[in-house]
């Protein structure tokens, strides 16, 4: 995230107010599981299958009583990384984007040690295949500073956008610096978004009745990232469980912890008793892809 808001962006005002312009759609499935390029470390292989199939929505608690889901957002350089290392452990995971910033506009440094840059989403619309694309705004404004005629116009265009380039309409959302208050969640409910996601932690699994205010379970930098992962696995759940771990793929280059991330996956990958998921799939397993 920026260390901006709206109030005080003025970088915003000079990206201007136009979205980006995008190609013609290429297909993107939404619905697979990822063959994998390398196996687990723990010699444990996910199940999988190609990404040219597709598949009606399956209740995983129809079969599983445990989910893992991972939620990355800002659509930065680095998530060509972070891909990489979730496809190759046959994880999934939704990836919340603003549609109005690139390469060259929504640039800050993280830390004083990274200058953090977004991906020209247009250009690597193949890039996320098998994973899900949510909203988080066209320009990662402070949805609460917003008039509601600006909150609708920062969400319905963001909505437009993903749906044109990624060529399924989007029905998540990851709340900028994870900031909401109920005028968001009823714009967000009016549009037809499922689930809202915030910042604070949750530190443990239960299902969440108010989707549009979900709690994650950490963050992937938490101190607790590990023992709640051992839990998670020893857990013998008679009720469906849910580990959502989200975060920024920037922060695994600034604070130089990529193995973090390739430790945790390590630990989680290839379980016979945990279905993997993007956000959609787990949280709201019943709806159905709707694409353009």
């Amino acid at each position: 995230m920026f260390g901006k808001t709206r109030g005080s962006s003025s970088f915003f005002e000079s990206c201007g107010k136009m979205l980006l312009s995008v190609p013609e759609r290429v297909p993107v499935f939404f619905e697979t599981r990822l063959e994998l390029t390398n196996p687990p470390a723990n010699g444990i292989m996910p199940k999988v299958t190609t990404h040219k199939e597709r598949s009606s929505p399956m209740n995983w608690k129809n079969h599983y009583r445990k989910a893992l889901t991972f939620s990355y957002d800002d659509g930065n350089e680095q998530d060509r990384k972070l891909l990489e290392i979730l496809n190759r452990y046959g994880m999934k995971a939704t990836f919340n984007v603003n549609t109005g910033l690139n390469h060259d506009c929504g640039t800050w440094v993280y830390r004083n040690v990274l200058e953090v840059h977004r991906l020209n989403l247009a250009e690597c619309s193949e890039l996320y295949a098998g994973h899900e694309m949510a909203v988080h705004g066209v320009y990662h404004y402070n949805l609460t500073e917003l008039t509601p005629e600006e909150c609708t116009a920062e969400l319905q265009d963001n909505i437009a956008a993903i749906t044109e380039i990624y060529g399924a309409v989007p029905v998540g959302m990851a709340y900028p610096y994870g900031v909401f208050n109920d005028a968001v969640v009823e714009e967000l409910r009016r549009l037809g978004i499922g689930y809202g996601r915030g910042t604070e932690s949750s530190h443990c699994f239960a299902e969440q009745e108010d989707l549009l205010r979900f709690r994650p379970t950490c963050h992937h930098d938490d101190e607790a990232l590990f023992s709640l992962a051992e839990q998670f696995l020893q857990a013998e759940a008679e009720t469906p469980q849910i580990f959502y771990i989200w975060g920024h793929s920037y922060e695994f280059e600034g604070n130089r912890n990529w193995d973090r991330l390739e430790r945790l996956c390590e630990m989680l990958a290839g379980r016979d008793d945990i279905f993997y998921g993007t956000n959609r799939e787990v949280l709201l397993p019943d709806w159905a892809v709707q694409t353009k």
